[in-house]
C-alpha cells in the first residue's frame, strides 16, 4: 500500500516540476489594467446626411457565422442584406432540391423494403427505380449547392457593393467602418489581469 502511495506521489512530483520547469522558461507578459473603459473614446462622428439605412450598410458583413446559418437557412445572406426576391428564388430552388432528394430516398428506402418483405419487384423496375431515385436525388443536391453557391457569393457581392457606394458617396475610407458610432463594448469594468505566452 505505501509503495503505490508512494509511487503516485513520486508521479505527481514529476508532473508538477515539468509544469514548474515549462512555466520558468516560457516568457510571460502580464498586462493589468485599472481604467474602467470608455466608450466616449471610440465615437467618430457620422458624416453628416448619412441616414440609418446607409449606416446600417456599413456595418454588414459576411462572416462564417452567417455562412454557416445560411447552410441550413436557405437564403439568409440575402435575407440578411434585405435583397428580398434574390433570396425568395434561392429560398425555393433549395427547397425544391430538398424535395426532391427527400422523395428519392423515401421511394428507394420503400424499394429496399419491399424486396427485404419478398414483394416481388422486375429486376427490370428495381434498376429504372433505382435510377430514377439516382437521378432525382443527384438533381435535388446540385441545386441546393448551386442555391447555397448563389446565395453566398451574390450575396457577399451585393453587400461589398453597396458598402462601397456608401464610401464613396461619403469619401470613407473602409477603416472607418467599424468605429462609425458609439462602441458598447463593455470591457474592463474591473481591473483585469491578461497572460500571453510565447515559447
Amino acid at each position: 500500500m505505501l509503495n503505490i502511495l508512494e509511487s503516485k506521489l513520486k508521479r505527481y512530483f514529476f508532473i508538477i516540476f515539468i509544469l514548474f520547469y515549462i512555466s520558468t522558461n516560457t516568457f510571460a507578459q502580464v498586462s493589468v489594467s485599472k481604467e474602467k473603459y470608455n466608450a466616449l473614446k471610440e465615437i467618430t462622428p457620422i458624416p453628416k446626411g448619412m441616414n440609418y439605412e446607409e449606416f446600417l450598410k456599413l456595418q454588414r458583413d459576411v462572416n462564417w457565422k452567417k455562412i454557416a446559418v445560411a447552410s441550413v437557412l436557405p437564403g439568409f445572406i440575402h435575407f440578411y442584406s434585405k435583397h428580398y426576391t434574390e433570396a425568395y428564388i434561392v429560398l425555393g430552388v433549395r427547397l425544391i432540391g430538398g424535395a426532391l432528394m427527400g422523395i428519392a430516398l423515401v421511394d428507394q428506402y420503400k424499394l429496399r423494403n419491399d424486396i427485404d418483405y419478398s414483394i416481388v419487384i422486375s429486376s427490370q423496375e428495381e434498376s429504372d427505380r433505382t435510377e430514377r431515385n439516382t437521378i432525382l436525388f443527384s438533381t435535388g443536391l446540385v441545386m441546393n449547392i448551386l442555391g447555397f453557391a448563389f446565395d453566398w457569393a451574390h450575396g457577399d457581392w451585393v453587400i461589398e457593393s453597396e458598402r462601397n457606394e456608401v464610401y464613396f458617396k461619403y469619401g470613407l475610407d473602409k477603416d472607418r467602418r467599424k468605429t462609425l458610432g458609439i462602441s458598447y463594448n463593455t470591457y474592463f469594468h474591473y481591473p483585469g489581469i491578461t497572460f500571453s505566452y510565447r515559447l
